[in-house]
Formats: C-alpha cells, sequence, structure tokens
C-alpha cells in the first residue's frame, strides 16, 4: 500500500468552516457615481490603488445613484488575474470572532487589536481604504486615514493624562470642578467615536465581501461586537483581510501588513 503524502504543516489554524466557504460570490468594490445616472446604466470606472488603476464595467444597481453617490460593485471574476493579490474569502467570516490566536499568539494581529485596539482600526481603515470615519469612498482623507486616527489618538492620550496629573497635582477637595467634568466628556467622546468608526469599518467589509449577519445579534450585529469586543472585531478583520498564510504581518506600518504586500482593491 503507497504511503500518504502529508499534508504541508502551518502554525495558522484554517477555519472549521473553509470548505463551506462559495469562492464564486465576488468581492465588492466602492464606487463613487462621476452623475446622476438611471438604474442599469452601464459605464467604467477606474479602480484600484493609486499608480495602479484598472477600468472595470460597472451596472448602476437598482433605484439609480445621483452624482457623488458611493456604491458597491461587484468586481469581475478575471479582475487582477496572473497578479500576486491578497486572497479574501467571501460569502462568511474566515473564522470566528473569538479565534483570536489563529494567527499566533504574539500576532500583530492580537497585539494590535488587545493593546492598541483604535491604532490597529485605523491601519484596517488605511488597508481598505476606507476613510477615518469607516465610510468609503476616494476621497482625500482615505489616503491618510491611519495618520488621522494615529493623532486623534495621540491627542486623546495626551489630553487625559494632562488632567490626571492636573487632578493628582491638587488635594481632592482642592481640584476644578472642570477637570472630572472635562475628563468624562473627551472619553465619552472618544469612546463614541470608536464604537462608530469601527462598527462602519465592519458594516464595510461585510458589505464587500457578502458576510451576512449572523443569528444572535441579528439587525444590529455591527454595533454591538464593535461596542463590546472591539478589540475582537479588529482581529477577526485584520485575519480575514490580510491572508497571513502568504503574507507577513507588520506591528508598525500604515496598513498592519509587510512592506511589498499588494494592496486590496
Amino acid at each position: 500500500m503507497a504511503s500518504e503524502t502529508p499534508e504541508p504543516e502551518t502554525n495558522y489554524k484554517e477555519s472549521p468552516f473553509e470548505d463551506e466557504v462559495d469562492n464564486t460570490i465576488p468581492a465588492k468594490v466602492h464606487i463613487v457615481a462621476p452623475s446622476t445616472l438611471p438604474e442599469g446604466y452601464v459605464f467604467d470606472a477606474e479602480v484600484g490603488p493609486p499608480g495602479d488603476l484598472k477600468t472595470i464595467t460597472v451596472e448602476v444597481p437598482q433605484g439609480g445613484v445621483v452624482e457623488g453617490q458611493i456604491f458597491l460593485a461587484p468586481l469581475p471574476a478575471d479582475f487582477g488575474d496572473n497578479l500576486p493579490r491578497v486572497n479574501i474569502p467571501t460569502g462568511q467570516w474566515k473564522d470566528g470572532l473569538f479565534d483570536i490566536f489563529n494567527a499566533g499568539f504574539f500576532h500583530p494581529s492580537v497585539v494590535c487589536g488587545f493593546c492598541f485596539t483604535q491604532v490597529g482600526m485605523g491601519q484596517l481603515m488605511q488597508r481598505l481604504r476606507l476613510n477615518w470615519l469607516g465610510e468609503g469612498g476616494e476621497d482625500e482623507s482615505a489616503k491618510i486615514s491611519f495618520k488621522i486616527v494615529l493623532t486623534l489618538v495621540i491627542c486623546y492620550t495626551i489630553f487625559s493624562v494632562a488632567l490626571e496629573l492636573a487632578q493628582q497635582a491638587n488635594y481632592y477637595y482642592n481640584v476644578p470642578a472642570y477637570v472630572p467634568s472635562l475628563k468624562f466628556c473627551g472619553g465619552m467622546v472618544f469612546t463614541i467615536y470608536s464604537i462608530i468608526a469601527l462598527m462602519r469599518v465592519r458594516e464595510n467589509v461585510r458589505a464587500k465581501y457578502s458576510i451576512p449577519e449572523g443569528t444572535r445579534c441579528a439587525g444590529c450585529e455591527d454595533v454591538v461586537y464593535s461596542a463590546f469586543c472591539s478589540c475582537c472585531v479588529v482581529a477577526q478583520i485584520s485575519r480575514h483581510t490580510g491572508e497571513y498564510e502568504t503574507y507577513k504581518a507588520s506591528l508598525c506600518s500604515e496598513t498592519g501588513m509587510a512592506p511589498g504586500v499588494p494592496q486590496i482593491v
């Protein structure tokens, strides 16, 4: 009896549902309507990272679009053939929300997700070409979304530390009333921004790769997960869009990926 060829080993655990993924579902790309167009109208649009644009044929979705409106259109099946690209599953998540160590215990997706959640969110925005609010489009802010988010995180950190030092410099009963009020308001604003921005990132990923909501929080899954498990959400989206089996991650890059990794369309 011929011996079986052993399967190659990998330290990345594949999803138990990988065989069920429908790879025939096309990924989608954000398109900005050049003018007000009726439903079914067909036009050519350029998509791709700056300096590597490609032309695809787009059909206006049901209901039509108005000038400047952003909508999702499926990529052609042969788009990017014979070119290196990040293979991102469609139809469902690559792995579960709590499969946080699938890429490794000290993988950048874990470190950023749990220690620098908002920074990791900024990397995902840059990777997916979303703006600092988690919205799709081709505006200038989408090109520097990581820098904007990083600046917000640094400013909030300085703000919080300064107020904490001001509070410690006085006896409890001598602390000006505005100090705790500023701390509360600043923390609330930053928290609300973080939840809404991450919710929109997750919504865009699900729409782009045709991932339906689960049954546990149907109708509000994105906001619930972003509010109560933001670190896991950042790590999951990072694994889903990174193809870490093939490409290396980077803790200190704008996209969370190593230099030379193909950009996501």
